[in-house]
């Protein structure tokens, strides 16, 4: 019975890797894959890699299986992980190679000091069910909201220079103004206790050799008054980028700040080829619902069903310590939706 091994892939391995990445693609009929070749080699094993991935090889050297993950982060509580597709070739399946790529990700997510793995998928989803994940969009309400390349283009077109305000990157000095904030929008989100992360934290976590985030501020009359925090991500289609943050203080509010913190994001997205802007807002926030729209993003949630799962680091060690035991009876029972992100 052919065996199959899982490993780090190597640029040797990306023209089988692209292969896989468009049969999911195909097999959820979800989008088209237009990745190319180049820039899966860029993407992955260039200089500037934005993903990690790992795959799953026969005896035969054929690549059976693939799991692909990136860093995220989240101004609760810091480092995070996402998994952003997952996906074994239908003659391998209910063999238990799911699992075991998954358990690759899951043991990078904690090697990273990662607080969470976040993964996108369809409700009811059995599987993450099964491993303790919990699906924020049924508990907390997130959704999940895109923009594609050509709203993206169209909105970075409308932004203009504003004046009384600064936008600028953040820096090292910044952390205490920025942690400030970050708790102003838990407020304004009815969690005053969801954030845990200290400014400290914040700027260990910014820091260029290893950054989790970027982030842009909006600095007024000396103080800093609004902020965004992004990453970037990738999938079957791409590079694209994920704002996790845009807030700005109530009192500098509709003088164009938000959009342009939001324009900034976008740009640096299209600096990388991105071919998306993704993020999250919570199903009662009907102005910023309506605004978003109103700028060209759709909700994913509603018009293609996507959910927001998260394990936590809780979740994660317990996953690992009992992964033997479950192995031996392990199917993947599950498809990944294509795109991944993370909520709060």
């Amino acid at each position: 019975m052919s065996r199959n091994i899982i490993r780090k892939a190597n640029a040797s391995d990306s023209e089988k890797l692209l292969v896989l990445i468009k049969e999911l693609s195909k097999e959820l009929r979800l989008t088209s894959s237009q990745l190319t070749q180049k820039e899966l080699d860029d993407d992955a094993f260039g200089k500037s890699a934005i993903f990690t991935v790992y795959v799953s090889q026969s005896d035969e050297g054929d690549l059976t299986g693939y799991v692909l993950f990136y860093n995220t982060y989240s101004t609760w509580e810091g480092r995070s992980l996402c998994v952003e597709e997952l996906f074994v070739t239908a003659s391998q399946r209910r063999k238990g190679i799911g699992s075991s790529l998954l358990k690759k990700a899951v043991q990078e997510a904690l090697k990273r000091g990662c607080s969470r793995c976040n993964i996108t998928a369809f409700p009811g989803n059995k599987f993450l069910a099964s491993q303790g994940a919990i699906d924020l969009t049924d508990t907390e309400k997130w959704l999940f909201f895109r923009m594609n390349r050509k709203a993206m283009e169209d909105f970075s077109q409308r932004c203009k220079n504003i004046e009384g305000a600064q936008i600028r990157e953040s820096t090292q000095d910044d952390v205490k103004s920025i942690r400030k904030l970050i708790q102003d929008l838990a407020d304004y989100e009815e969690m005053p206790d969801g954030p845990k992360i200290a400014a400290a934290t914040l700027r260990e976590d910014s820091l260029e050799n290893e950054a989790f985030y970027k982030c842009y501020v909006a600095e007024a009359e000396g103080q800093l008054v609004g902020y965004s925090i992004f990453f970037f991500t990738y999938n079957g289609d791409g590079a694209g980028v994920y704002m996790e943050d845009l807030y700005v203080s109530p009192e500098y509010r509709k003088k164009g700040i938000g959009i342009a913190l939001w324009g900034n994001v976008i740009k640096a997205g299209l600096n990388i080829e991105g071919k998306r802007c993704d993020f999250a807002v919570l199903d009662w926030n009907t102005p910023s619902i309506d605004f978003y729209k109103h700028m060209g993003a759709i909700d994913m949630t509603q018009e293609r069903g996507f959910h927001f799962y998260r394990m936590t680091k809780d979740i994660m060690n317990s996953y690992i310590s009992s992964y033997s035991s479950r192995q031996k009876n392990s199917h993947l029972l599950f498809m990944l939706a294509p795109f991944r992100s993370s909520g709060r």
